[in-house]
């Protein structure tokens, strides 16, 4: 094979294996393959060359317990190989792309992205408006691309030759999802899942993200659950957090009354049909008034209208020179975000 790999098939079989991909390429085939023996030549032969694997998958309910298992077995071994062979490529290559001179020239571009990004925040709101377009976000960017390595740009660099190993696992992957599916297999593990959610746990640690704020981060999906948390909610603080430590700056915790608060700030907005940080409601006038009567303590506060979404409500604070500069303040502890409709409220604590 190509990729240097091989589907273990039983040795009975290689004849037919060679037999039966002749007749394949030939354009011979006058009947679909049924004995196991020819469908796993048929998997070994559609793997190398490519070609889809339903028809083979769809197969497999017409089969007998007894060749299921057969193929079962054989699909494990190759299984085994294959794809551990694949994520020992993929993080052997993540590695050589974070290491030598590249990282050292990687660090310095970082500090001076960071050092653009903080001397734009500094700036006088004025001037700061186009230059959160021109600067800010490309550095952001930027940032993300260097920090949070992504599974797919460690593939794009690695070339063909990793590309063809994670076809091959993949292709295998799919087929073996199948053929447990079909023999009723226990577990529900998703081969694919697994390729990919190493890849992903491989390029995760690779993130050159403050440690201590990753582990807030953690800490606050855990306190999201526990307080029953909307999930877009969540989301929107875990963006904001992500930028915030992407720019060296510490990641906040999630204070679930501070979400309480926010919350019933753009409820009020929505149904009273106000949009300002005052809000004419008894007991209520002020962020620190509603933050008090949530049980909490907090003074910045961002306000948005016009999205479901927290990203783009995230977006919208983000090129706002007033909001932005409450988003990135190296003084904040504490963040809550809450959301009716298309009203959101980000509030901050110390």
């Amino acid at each position: 094979m190509k990729s240097g790999l091989r589907i273990v098939i039983l040795p009975a079989m290689k004849l037919c294996a060679t037999l039966f991909a002749l007749t394949l390429l030939s354009g011979g085939a006058s009947a679909a393959p049924r004995a196991p023996d020819e469908i796993l030549s048929a998997v070994q032969t559609r793997l190398e060359s490519g070609e889809s694997l339903d028809e083979l998958i769809a197969m497999l309910d017409d089969l007998p317990s007894s060749d299921l298992n057969t193929i079962q077995a054989e699909v494990e071994k190759a299984w085994d190989e294959i794809h551990r062979a694949y994520i020992s490529a993929f993080e052997a290559e993540a590695k050589e792309q974070n290491s030598g001179a590249l990282r050292q020239e990687n660090k310095k571009l970082v500090r001076e992205l960071r050092k653009q990004f903080h001397e734009v925040r500094d700036l006088p709101e004025g001037p700061m408006k186009e230059a959160l377009k021109k600067i800010s976000m490309p550095a952001m960017d930027q940032l993300r691309e260097l920090l949070l390595p992504r599974s797919s740009r460690i593939l794009e660099i690695g070339g063909p030759a990793l590309k063809q190993k994670r076809d091959l696992a993949l292709g295998l992957a799919k087929f073996r999802n199948g053929i447990r599916t079909a023999n009723v297999a226990t577990g529900e593990e998703d081969s694919i899942a697994v390729i990919t959610g190493a890849e992903q746990k491989i390029a995760e640690d690779l993130s050159d993200l403050d440690r201590e704020g990753l582990r807030i981060m953690a800490d606050n999906r855990q306190i999201a659950e526990k307080a029953e948390l909307p999930e877009a909610e969540r989301l929107g603080i875990e963006e904001l957090n992500t930028m915030r430590l992407l720019v060296e700056l510490r990641a906040l915790r999630l204070d679930p009354k501070l979400c309480t608060a926010a919350r019933g700030h753009s409820t009020d907005m929505q149904e009273h049909k106000f949009f300002s940080h005052t809000s004419p409601l008894p007991g209520e006038s002020s962020p620190s008034d509603r933050a008090s009567k949530a049980g909490t303590s907090g003074g910045g506060e961002n306000i948005y209208m016009g999205s479901k979404s927290p990203h783009s409500a995230n977006m919208g604070w983000f090129y706002s020179p007033g909001h932005h500069k409450n988003m990135f303040n190296p003084g904040y502890a504490r963040v809550g975000l809450g959301n009716h409709g298309i009203h959101w409220t980000q509030m901050f604590g110390g």
